[in-house]
């Protein structure tokens, strides 16, 4: 089978972005090293203005060259066969698509690239049509239990399946319900998806075959952010599929940010305190969907008008969780025990367990989850909660209603 179309264009598009962003991160270093001043700047001031003039006309001719390839390439990628639009359905494709999503992925909306991953639901391996006569006929199983899993950042619907059954496949098997895989851009801002999943729920639920008695959402990561911004955004709004939403899980999900995130924020800083290093900082290109993980940002008003490359104190608004919704909160840990140093200080290797648990030292910050409703699996990294039996077992007890 032959590549997609979409992928195809979208992956030369983001080279020769790569390749414009290459050659102004070179010429940035070559204007910070020709105006430090140098032992010699005597000998060679009458040179300057002339070397000026060159190391310019050297970058112009190179972006112009970029820029007409690129160009060129657009127009040879209009000739292959397909469709633009077609949805991604290799697995290896549908994987290194939101690979890239997750790193570039508000540059590529921005830019209008095909690799940008539009949101949708998966069933079934495709992409469904949100209208009551589509889901009848496309849904292997309609119950009046739809369970929504949301991925985590780099991530894909693949992901639920990693190395072993995934885990809406056991909750059809042991419960009444009916499992949907939502596919989205990580890159973009937490608060951008988590409102168009809202409106994406809306329509869900008004098209939904039968009567739905219940709506659960399952978020793995940075899903469970999406999430929880999601049910803000409809509460805002009023919105009729809060009224079903009984259930909200949450697997390793940084509720107060990530420290990956955090050290690669000050890292970034550093090198752009340092002496012609400035330019190399390439920590910035890294998509708002990542930054947003530095605190967990959940709502535009934690973004909008500040500069994320800054360093900020945390001050993001507050989010509660919703009132008659059953929230649970699973972590893990690479420690042995509770007490364990390696699991208090690494969590497990991408968030920490206070994240992942809601616990925060303002209490104002803290999420309060019922100590019932949270579960802590020892000796288990970020991906194992994705794969693991016990975890999958706790979820589906929660769910049933058993605590």
């Amino acid at each position: 089978m032959g590549l997609n179309k979409a992928l195809i264009q979208g992956s030369a598009r983001l080279a020769f972005d790569c390749v414009e962003g290459v050659t102004r991160i070179v010429e940035d270093m070559h204007e910070s090293i020709a105006e430090s001043a140098s032992p010699l700047a005597w000998a060679s001031r009458g040179s300057e203005p002339a070397h000026g003039k060159i190391a310019e006309s050297v970058y112009s001719i190179i972006r112009g060259v970029n820029g007409t390839l690129r160009a060129g390439a657009d127009q040879a990628g209009k000739l292959l066969p397909g469709q633009r639009g077609d949805p991604i359905k290799s697995e290896k494709e549908a994987r290194l698509t939101a690979a890239l999503n997750g790193i570039f992925g508000d540059h590529l909306e921005d830019t209008g690239n095909a690799l940008a991953i539009p949101m949708m639901l998966i069933a079934s391996g495709e992409a469904l049509s949100l209208n009551k006569e589509s889901l009848s006929k496309c849904l292997p199983r309609v119950t009046s239990h739809p369970v929504v899993f949301i991925h985590g950042l780099s991530l894909s619907e693949h992901s639920w399946k990693r190395g072993g059954t995934r885990i809406g496949d056991c909750l059809e098997q042991e419960l009444d319900v009916t499992s949907l895989y939502l596919r989205y851009n990580t890159g973009r801002h937490i608060s951008t998806n988590g409102r168009e999943l809202a409106r994406l729920l809306e329509q869900l639920c008004a098209n939904w075959p039968v009567p739905i008695e219940a709506l659960t959402l399952v978020g793995h990561s940075m899903g469970g952010l999406v999430i929880r911004s999601a049910c803000w955004f409809a509460d805002q709004a009023r919105a009729n599929w809060l009224n079903p939403l009984k259930n909200v899980v949450c697997l390793g999900t940084p509720h107060h940010g990530s420290p990956l995130e955090k050290a690669g924020h000050a890292f970034d800083l550093a090198l752009r305190r340092i002496p012609h290093v400035e330019p190399l900082a390439v920590g910035r290109v890294r998509s708002a969907g990542i930054k947003d993980l530095r605190f967990g940002n959940l709502l535009d008003e934690d973004w909008n008008g500040q500069d994320p490359d800054r360093f900020e104190p945390d001050s993001r608004r507050f989010v509660p969780l919703l009132e008659g919704v059953n929230y649970f909160f699973i972590a893990a840990s690479v420690g042995q025990a509770e007490k364990d140093l390696s699991g208090r200080l690494l969590g497990d290797l991408l968030v920490r367990l206070g994240s992942a648990t809601g616990e925060h030292p303002d209490e104002l910050r803290a999420l309060q989850i019922d100590p019932q409703n949270c579960r802590i699996f020892h000796e288990k990294n970020h991906f194992d909660l994705l794969s693991d039996g016990a975890v999958h077992r706790q979820v589906i007890k929660w769910i049933a209603g058993d605590r």
